[in-house]
This record gives C-alpha cells, structure tokens and sequence, in this order.
C-alpha cells in the first residue's frame, strides 16, 4: 500500500513540475511578441487640411507669357513682373514706332510651332479682349479686325464676341471671368475657354497665318485702373 501511496506522489510531483514549465513558457513567448499597434498610435492620414483646387488639363502645354514694353500703348502701363497691364492714370508720350496708337499691346514671346496655352484674369477689367496676332500688325489697327490676328472680346455690355478674319461672331451674354487660350500650331487650331470649376469651350478656330504669333490684348475704354493680368497655370 505504502508503495502505491508513494507513486502516486511521484506522479502528482512531476504533473505539477510540467504544469509550472508550461505557464513559464507561455509568458516567455507571450514577452517575446511584439505588440499589435492600435488605431490611436497609428491613425490614418488627415486631409482636411488640403484645398480643393482646379487642376487643368492643359498645365504640360502652359506658358507663362509676359507683356512687351516695345509695343505698349502710351495709355497703358506694365507691373515690374511684365504680367499685369493697367490703363494708365498718366499717359506717357514717349515716341516709338513699336508702340500701338489704340490702348493695345503684344507679349514677347513669338509662339511659331508646337502647342501652349495661358490663361488671363479679365475680372478688373471692364471692356477687353484677348487673342494673337504677330508682331507686323500694323499699329494703328485693331486686334481681330485684320486677317491674321483673332480674339475674343468682351463689350462691356454683356455681350461676348469672336473676331476671326476681321469677321464678328456673337457668342453669349456670359462673361467669362478668366480667359484660357489654347493655340495649336501643329494642327493649326485656336480656342479660347472660359476657366472655372473645369474648361467651358468658348470658341475654336482655324489659323493660317504665315508668321509667328504672340499673345495680344485690347484694353478698351480707357478706365484708369482696369487691367489685364497673366496668371499662373494651377497643376
């Protein structure tokens, strides 16, 4: 009996003796892992910090045009960074034959192959308009009255305007509060857009003209301080 007794206490020994190694093993492994990060310690990205903004379609092809101060009208005046043109509040009377007769003026880059496109600010401006022309319209002409310059033109009287050919083509009683102008000179295509949320097609046209062309504006009714302004491609 004794004998019995004894081995059951053997027994009982070595179960508890496997019982605590295992409980130990357990925490071991249990230290060893690496703790699940939670949501708090690693949250999602916040964007609400970011604005919405209209990004164009044309941004590969944007340039970023700058008045040219040979043919600026002496009505008119030029900002130092060449990209806003203001109806003067004092003439100037300086003689050049470069400088237009009427409150007109041309930028200086001539565009004469590929594709590119800029956009102008017309919301302080009253009466406007907006096209090409190359750098040999005579300078007692008027933008898109001749047959190689195009524009489109705002009277001031809600009435939006085409110039083509020295031919008018009403368009609408909008006015477009930004002016986006697409020239392809491989396909030989002009068009002008109305810039907001997205590109709103104002008019298209084809071109033919010979010589290179260059970004031209008409600032018209000669309010002292309206102005034209070339702004920045948003991407």
């Amino acid at each position: 009996m004794r004998d019995v007794l004894h081995d059951l206490e053997e027994i009982k020994k070595k179960l508890q003796e496997n019982f605590m190694w295992k409980e130990s093993s357990d925490k071991q492994t249990q230290a060893e892992l690496p703790e699940a990060p939670s949501s708090s310690s690693c949250p999602l990205p916040d964007h609400s910090h970011l604005a919405s903004r209209r990004a164009s379609p044309f941004t590969q092809w944007a340039i970023n045009p700058t008045f040219d101060l040979r043919s600026l009208s002496r009505s008119l005046e030029v900002s130092e960074d060449c990209h806003t043109v203001t109806v003067s509040h004092c003439p100037q009377f300086s003689p050049s034959r470069e400088r237009f007769l009427i409150s007109q003026v041309l930028c200086s880059q001539a565009l004469s192959s590929g594709k590119q496109y800029w956009e102008v600010d017309t919301k302080y401006c009253s009466h406007w308009a907006v096209g090409v022309a190359p750098w040999g319209m005579s300078r007692d002409q008027i933008l898109g009255r001749t047959m190689d310059s195009c524009c489109i033109e705002w009277k001031g009287t809600s009435q939006l305007s085409a110039w083509h050919m020295a031919k008018e083509t009403i368009l609408s009683s909008d006015r477009p509060q930004v002016v986006g102008i697409w020239l392809d000179l491989e396909e030989k295509k002009l068009a002008f857009y109305s810039v907001a949320s997205q590109e709103k097609l104002l008019y298209e046209c084809a071109i033919s003209a010979p010589s290179p062309l260059h970004p031209a504006f008409w600032l018209y009714g000669l309010h002292p301080g309206n102005s034209l302004i070339i702004q920045q491609v948003k991407v």
